[in-house]
């Protein structure tokens, strides 16, 4: 009786620990976006654009710009969006840079001011001062908007996306 006990404990043990580590790691995944948009970072450090490079993002999350998830592995999407500072103009994010064209013509012939972000999304002053304040704002107000309509995750995992973003970039 006490080797059934005993082995009943530590197999409903072993389903608890995996459980507890496949939700852990499918709510880090679903709410991607959310944890990405509400860590603490620096100013010039855009946590999102990282993000867009490990899932797809429903396009309710940014619903002024234009969504395209790839279906690649690991997936990753793309932002996009028109008439930002002029009528007929093109912008569009990735995971390590954000392209501007005068047209969206322009940006498929290569002919587009590029913006390059480092691996852990940190815009340096030169790119910065390299995008204006009209870009610069459109990507500050992406990211308020994303952080606004992301999906909050039941149970927030904040400190264990904190923890692996951090040791990733470090």
């Amino acid at each position: 009786m006490m080797k059934l006990k005993t082995w009943f404990w530590t197999l409903l043990s072993l389903i608890l620990i995996v459980g507890a580590f496949s939700y852990g790691a499918n709510n880090l995944g679903k709410y991607n976006f959310y944890y990405a948009t509400h860590m603490k970072h620096p100013k010039n450090q855009y946590p999102f654009v990282t993000a867009t490079s490990m899932n797809t993002m429903p396009s309710n999350y940014l619903p002024n710009y234009t969504i395209a998830n790839s279906t690649t592995e690991p997936p990753t999407c793309y932002i996009a969006k028109t008439n930002v500072i002029e009528k007929g103009d093109y912008l569009r994010l990735n995971s390590y840079s954000l392209a501007y064209a005068h047209s969206k013509e322009q940006f498929e012939n290569g002919k587009s001011l590029y913006i390059d972000f480092s691996e852990n999304g940190h815009l340096s002053n030169t790119e910065k001062k390299n995008m204006g304040q009209t870009l610069y704002r459109t990507l500050n107000d992406m990211q308020d908007e994303l952080k606004r309509n992301s999906d909050r995750p039941l149970i927030n995992l904040q400190w264990i996306y904190n923890w692996y973003f951090n040791w990733l970039n470090s």
